[in-house]
């Protein structure tokens, strides 16, 4: 059997997307599905309680399509990679995580096969990397930006996954937080960054003196936009306020991402999660600190967002069978 045929499959079961990816030996995602939970129109989030439920349904039906695709292709299933916590940090818990992690045991015993257990950050991190085709990075800054995270970590690679420490980011909550609850005021359903980001882009108006942010070495406090943003929200119509909101994102993201990389002596930035895939922020962002000296690294949604691709490729980065290159 060759490196096409044998597969790692990863799993992950963040707050709101069940995820299941697979790749070949020889690095290559043969498989990747995920289905986003539900959430009620009008409301901003889910109940951990409702999400494991979610989760365990959807397992249903995108291992059915994983079965018939291993069927298909005549894969042999080597090992199951998980994201069993949210971050590689002491007390890091979730309950949607255990639905991953034991449905990964449970596949684990039924192929006879290695599991291998990782986090949802290093799982973020590793499927961008991939994306972008920067692998080969050792030492850089990460920006994990999602519906409910925005930290800024100095990452190193080491022999199991990500080496992670949080250096700057958000104090309060997170601009996906921001972003969702703007979005859902406009009438969106939740989560509303692609209907933001959308607006954002088709606004030609130029957004004059902006929202007032405030950020200090590499911390960002972020709250007070919100009552900035419902009040401009009186005053102008929503493609304004969308490009309002992700201008303020931009310039605080700047501001700290400049003394980061400064004080860590850094250039490589690498943007990972859901608000990562924002044409709006990695068009102006990216330009902003080029001029700064630094490189900033997005990749398509498919892997910035919620995924399993990252869980499968440190799950082959620390597969212990054989691997051999084809003749």
């Amino acid at each position: 059997m060759t490196e096409n045929n044998r597969i790692i499959i990863g799993i992950d079961t963040s707050c709101y997307t069940t995820s299941i990816a697979a790749i070949t030996l020889n690095r290559e995602i043969v498989f990747n599905e995920k289905i986003m939970l539900n959430v009620k129109n009008g409301e901003r989030g889910l109940r951990q309680s409702e999400a494991v439920f979610q989760h365990i349904k959807n397992f249903g039906e995108i291992s059915d399509n994983l079965k018939k695709h291993i069927h298909k292709k005549g894969y042999k299933v080597e090992m199951i990679c998980a994201s069993a916590r949210p971050r590689d940090v002491e007390d890091s818990y979730m309950p949607v995580f255990e639905v991953g992690k034991n449905f990964a045991k449970t596949m684990s015993a039924l192929f006879d096969c290695e599991m291998f257990e990782t986090t949802h950050q290093e799982n973020h991190i590793a499927a961008s990397l991939y994306g972008c085709k920067k692998e080969d990075l050792d030492r850089f800054i990460s920006v994990h930006m999602s519906g409910g995270t925005m930290e800024i970590l100095l990452t190193e690679k080491d022999n199991k996954g990500y080496k992670t420490e949080r250096v700057g980011g958000t104090k309060d909550i997170s601009f996906g937080q921001l972003i969702d609850r703007v979005g859902v005021r406009m009438g969106h359903d939740f989560p509303a960054g692609k209907y933001i980001d959308e607006k954002a882009l088709l606004c030609e108006e130029e957004v004059k003196n902006g929202l007032k942010t405030s950020v200090k070495d590499g911390y960002m406090n972020i709250s007070g936009l919100e009552n900035q943003v419902y009040k401009l929200m009186e005053e102008k119509d929503n493609y304004y306020v969308s490009k309002a909101v992700m201008n303020a994102a931009i310039k605080s993201l700047e501001k700290a991402l400049s003394f980061i990389c400064k004080k860590y002596d850094l250039n490589n930035v690498v943007f990972v999660g859901g608000v990562a895939s924002s044409k709006y922020i990695s068009g102006k962002l990216s330009n902003k600190l080029k001029k700064n000296n630094i490189n900033s690294f997005f990749t398509d949604s498919s892997y910035s967002s919620d995924n399993a691709c990252g869980c499968a490729i440190i799950g082959l980065d620390n597969y212990s069978g054989e691997i051999e290159n084809e003749n």
